[in-house]
């Protein structure tokens, strides 16, 4: 369960992400460390010419929607 009350079931830009926080939904996705995640995208970043991943990363961004808010009741 995240910081925010919820356990996210789906694919979801983080709200506490660096950037857009794809790397961050990422990680928490597939239960990664958010670190490792970082560092093997700009190790794809920097190995690919950085085009190709800097577009699937505005992609990603722009396709996945943002951690959804649930309230709490008491």
């Amino acid at each position: 369960m995240s910081e925010y009350g919820y356990r996210s079931s789906g694919l979801y830009r983080s709200r506490d992400g660096m950037i857009a926080g794809v790397c961050a939904g990422l990680a928490e996705y597939f239960d990664l460390s958010v670190f490792w995640t970082r560092v093997v995208a700009a190790a794809l970043l920097l190995c690919s010419g950085i085009w190709p991943v800097l577009i699937v990363y505005v992609v990603a961004a722009l396709m996945m929607k943002k951690t959804p808010y649930v309230r709490w009741e008491r």
